[in-house]
């Protein structure tokens, strides 16, 4: 597998700009491609529970220094490979590493509440991984002003108010998955003269993270597909509900136009290709994120046709934590915006 690394500066840039005005107007991605909430979707997940209070993944000592986590949907399996990662750089460098935080994605009110916990509790800094990346930076500017580190992992915001990064460059991730997935549908027979739709498949739209993948993705889709081939501009939103995210898919597959499905994130890909793999749907193209349980299946199996772009939710634990505690002791990381790492894997190159 080829891991891709670098960032170009004017390409960022130009698209930081745009995603930051198609939040600022709208909240959403797409620029206006948005598809309606789904209210059976908004109803699960008003009533599932609602956060993990904040424990310790490490062992704590008196005289250690205290970084305290915020992330989002932290039951799901990326998050708890990025708590691991933070586990790990606690451990075995003497820090004491607290996580909590929100059960569903986009419930961004009750992380700045547990924010606020975290800074009540005598936190020396904090890791934010936000469920919204525009209503949370009041709350970060705060933070800073009471002389608080705050790192972010897995999702940039809207704001220069932080004093490190680690993540994946989603722009680049995005024209990744734009370039695959022309592939994947070239490798499955759909002709460039068969005029089918495409599906995007997303836990929110408040997430620069999901912002940045969709408007990449889109943008660079224009690029690289045959004119016929077209994105829809209803999204699969699922907000978090692992549920919900694969009645949303299997209703999808019910429209044969639809040849391929893309999915920005770990969860969407995991019910996305979990429904395709249920119906036995070797027809359709997916492209995912992350390798769950699902995805790992499929890529054994070898006979679907899809790939996912792997990131490095462990090496973003570890570093975040890493920082966070040398910021604590005022001292300076050495680069403030990590980029670390994608990997594109298909049935080809994979090795698990």
């Amino acid at each position: 597998m080829t891991l891709l690394w670098k960032r170009s500066n004017r390409y960022e840039k130009m698209w930081a700009l745009l995603i930051s005005a198609c939040i600022l107007a709208g909240g959403v991605a797409g620029c206006g491609n948005q598809a309606e909430p789904q209210g059976t979707v908004t109803q699960k997940v008003a009533e599932a529970p609602a956060k993990q209070d904040f424990k310790a993944v490490t062992s704590v000592k008196s005289g250690q220094k205290n970084v305290y986590a915020v992330v989002k949907a932290i039951n799901g399996s990326y998050w708890k490979k990025v708590i691991a990662g933070m586990k790990k750089a606690g451990e075995e460098n003497g820090i004491n590493v607290y996580v909590g935080g929100v059960n569903k994605d986009g419930n961004w009110e009750l992380q700045r509440a547990m924010l606020l916990d975290a800074q009540a509790k005598k936190a020396d800094s904090i890791i934010l991984g936000a469920a919204d990346s525009m209503r949370l930076t009041e709350t970060a500017k705060n933070l800073r002003g009471d002389k608080l580190p705050v790192v972010l992992v897995d999702t940039m915001m809207n704001t220069e108010d932080y004093d490190a990064s680690y993540m994946t460059n989603n722009l680049a991730a995005g024209a990744e998955v734009a370039k695959k997935m022309v592939e994947l549908l070239k490798e499955s027979g759909v002709s460039e003269e068969e005029e089918i739709t495409v599906v995007m498949h997303v836990s929110n739209l408040a997430s620069r993270t999901i912002s940045e993948r969709l408007d990449s993705t889109i943008a660079n889709w224009y690029n690289v597909a045959p004119k016929k081939w077209k994105i829809s501009k209803a999204y699969l939103i699922n907000y978090g509900d692992e549920q919900t995210a694969g009645e949303l898919v299997e209703k999808t597959l019910q429209d044969q136009s639809v040849k391929d499905i893309i999915a920005c994130n770990n969860s969407s890909t995991k019910a996305t290709i979990a429904a395709v793999m249920k119906e036995g749907r070797k027809d359709l193209s997916v492209m995912g994120f992350d390798l769950s349980d699902p995805a790992v299946a499929a890529l054994k199996d070898g006979s679907y046709h899809f790939a996912t772009i792997a990131q490095n939710p462990e090496k973003m634990g570890y570093e975040a934590v890493m920082a966070a505690a040398a910021l604590a002791n005022v001292e300076t990381v050495s680069e403030r915006d990590v980029n670390t790492g994608i990997a594109v894997i298909d049935a080809k190159n994979f090795k698990g």
